[in-house]
C-alpha cells in the first residue's frame, strides 16, 4: 500500500485550496471517471483518501452513470501512499493505532471500490506503485497505457502492502511473481503485467478510451470474491513460500519484512477468507511500522530525498572547459576517455613520470585498437590525443 519505486515514490502532500484532489465527471457514452489529482505522484495523503470517499459513491450514485473508470492526472496513476503520515502513526502508539487506525481509511476506500455494483476499471496511464497498485486492484478490471508499471516497493522501507494488496495480487498473480513483486520489490511493466494476470489489457490507442470500453462491455468482478487459483494453493503448501523468503533473506538477511510478508501469503494461500486475510496483513503490518528498522529506513528516506532540495541553492552549473585529473591508473585514465569523448580537454597528472606515461600508452594503445578495427576514424583518435595533456 506504502509506494517506494524501484525507484521509490514518496511524496509529501501539496496545499489543496480549490481543486479537488478526486475529480469525477462523466462521458456521453455513460461512463463515469474518477481522477487522482495529488502532484506530483497523486499520493494517497489523507486529503485525496477523504476526497475520494465522497466522490466515488457520487458516481455510483447517478443512475445515468453505466460504469466507471479510475485514473490519475498528468503521467502517474498513482505513487502509493504519504510517508510523512506514517509519523502521526508511530505518535499513536500500538494500542491507540488499534482504536483509531488511520489505515483502516484507505482500506474502506478499496471496499468502496471493490463492493460497486457498477463495473469498475483502472486506467493505468502511468505507474502504479505501492498503494496505487492497491487502487487499481480494487476495482474489477485494469486497462494500462504502455508506458504503465505496476508494482509494490514497500519491502524497501522495511514495510509490505498494508492497503489489501498482500490478499489480492495472489488471486490474479502466479505466486512466484506475486513474491518476487512483494518480496523483493520488483515491478513490472505493462505487458508484463498482462501476461501474468495483473492487468487485463494493454491499451493500443487513448487508455482511458479504451478503460471506458472495457467497463462497458464486462460485468463486475471483485477480486475479494476470487478464489486464489489452486495452483498457488498448491505451491505454498509444497514449499514454495519458504523458498520465496530463503531468497530474499538471502539477498539482504537483515530485513524484517519479508517474514511478516510471507504470512500474509500463507494467509492468503490457506482457506482463511478474504477478510481474515485482511487481519493478518493489518497485524503484520502493525508491527513492521513500529519496526526500529522500518523507521531507520524511512528516515533514510526521508533524509536523502530533504538532502537535494536544499533551500537556497538554485545556481546551475557552468559548462566544463577543461578537466584536471590526478592518477593515470585505470580508473583516471578511464575517467579520462571518458570526458576526451565528450570533447572536454583534460589534464592529466601522477605522481611519478612512469605512472603518468603509462597512463597514456594505455590511453594510446585502447583508442589505437579501436582504430585498427575501424571502430574510430584515424582523425578522431588523433583528435582525442590532441586534447588530453599529461603533466
Amino acid at each position: 500500500s506504502f509506494c517506494a519505486s524501484n525507484v521509490p515514490v514518496f511524496c509529501t502532500f501539496s496545499d489543496f485550496t480549490a481543486a479537488m484532489p478526486a475529480a469525477i465527471s462523466v462521458r456521453p457514452d455513460g461512463v463515469g471517471v474518477i481522477t487522482m489529482d495529488s502532484p506530483p505522484v497523486n499520493s494517497l495523503g489523507t486529503e485525496l483518501v477523504t476526497s475520494f470517499k465522497q466522490e466515488f459513491p457520487k458516481l455510483v450514485q447517478d443512475p445515468k452513470v453505466k460504469a466507471i473508470v479510475v485514473t490519475g492526472k498528468g503521467a502517474m496513476f498513482c505513487g502509493g501512499a504519504e510517508i510523512t503520515e506514517f509519523a502521526v502513526m508511530v505518535a499513536m502508539g500500538p494500542e491507540k493505532m488499534k482504536e483509531n487506525n488511520p489505515v483502516a481509511a484507505l482500506s474502506e476506500m478499496m471496499d468502496m471500490i471493490d463492493a460497486s455494483p457498477k463495473t469498475t476499471v483502472a486506467a493505468l496511464n502511468g505507474p502504479a506503485l505501492g498503494g496505487g497498485a492497491e487502487v487499481s486492484l480494487a476495482c474489477h478490471y485494469r486497462v494500462a497505457s504502455d508506458k504503465a508499471s505496476v508494482g509494490f516497493p514497500e519491502v524497501n522501507l522495511g514495510l509490505l502492502p498494508g492497503a489489501q494488496g498482500t490478499q489480492r495480487l495472489p488471486r490474479v498473480a502466479p505466486l512466484p511473481t506475486a513474491m518476487q513483486m512483494i518480496l523483493q520489490g520488483k515491478p513490472l511493466k505493462a505487458d508484463a503485467a498482462r501476461k501474468n494476470g495483473i492487468v487485463d489489457a494493454v491499451a493500443k490507442k487513448d487508455v482511458i478510451e479504451e478503460a471506458a470500453e472495457w467497463a462497458l462491455s464486462h460485468p463486475p468482478a471483485p477480486i475479494s470474491k476470487r478464489e486464489v487459483p489452486k495452483t498457488n494453493r498448491f505451491m505454498a503448501s509444497a514449499g514454495g513460500l519458504e523458498a520465496g523468503l530463503n531468497t530474499a533473506v538471502n539477498a539482504a538477511p537483515l530485513m524484517i519484512a519479508p517474514r511478516a510478508i510471507i504470512k500474509c501469503f500463507e494467509a492468503a494461500c490457506s482457506h482463511k477468507s478474504f477478510r481474515e486475510g485482511l487481519q493478518v496483513e493489518m497485524e503484520q503490518f502493525t508491527k513492521l511500522v513500529f519496526s526500529v528498522e522500518s523507521a531507520a529506513l524511512r528516515h533514510l528516506f526521508l533524509s536523502e530525498r530533504l538532502a537535494q532540495k536544499v533551500p537556497g541553492i538554485d545556481e546551475k552549473p557552468m559548462p566544463l572547459k577543461k578537466i584536471g585529473i590526478l592518477g593515470a591508473g585505470l580508473m583516471g585514465g578511464g575517467i579520462a576517455m571518458c570526458f576526451i569523448q565528450k570533447g572536454v580537454p583534460v589534464v592529466l597528472k601522477d605522481a611519478k613520470q612512469e605512472w603518468l606515461d603509462g597512463g597514456v600508452k594505455k590511453i594510446e594503445s585502447l583508442w589505437g585498437g579501436q582504430a585498427k578495427k575501424g571502430r574510430l576514424s584515424k582523425e578522431k583518435f588523433q583528435q582525442y590525443m590532441s586534447i588530453l595533456k599529461p603533466t
